[in-house]
């Protein structure tokens, strides 16, 4: 499914799905700033700049999932697989644009981008039913692909 319509409900769907993880996340680490308040906001500006990076590769990989001919579980095992892609490269961007140094060996600040990758899934889970439709449509081209035509139809969905 190529139109103007189905790319901008895959585009505002993807980009629902990286702000209610970013939500999530900011939520999951909380509990740093019992240890340390600084990390926790670090953490937090971290996650709000280099996470377009993260959300601009993730809707990427899912534009490329939805025009490949797989099964639908397939697609979205490889769906969760692209968040945990698309935040270590959103990570790795820290070093590469100086913002940290040497990152894959900075300890404990290993947990952010896991709490990063789990409120991905997590996101992506509440969210299930939307991405299926969206996945199923490249299979029959139509909009009643995962359920019926009246919740599947692209107005209601949006």
């Amino acid at each position: 499914m190529n139109t103007l319509k189905y790319k901008v409900l895959l585009v505002k769907t993807g980009l629902l799905v990286f702000i209610r993880a970013l939500g999530i996340y900011l939520l999951m680490t909380i509990p740093a700033v019992a240890a340390l308040p600084l990390m926790y906001l670090l953490s937090a500006g971290f996650a709000l700049s280099f996470g377009w990076i993260a959300a601009v590769l993730f809707l990427f990989l899912f534009y490329l999932l939805q025009i490949t001919k797989m099964d639908i579980m397939v697609k979205t095992i490889f769906l969760y697989a692209s968040v945990a892609i698309a935040v270590a490269v959103a990570f790795q961007m820290m070093e590469v644009t100086g913002a940290e140094d040497r990152i894959w060996q900075s300890g404990g600040f290993l947990l952010f981008p896991a709490a990063a990758v789990v409120s991905g899934w997590i996101s992506l889970a509440v969210s299930r039913q939307k991405i299926s439709s969206l996945l199923a449509l490249n299979d029959t081209g139509n909009y009643a692909a995962a359920g019926n035509s009246i919740s599947s139809t692209p107005e209601n969905m949006l």
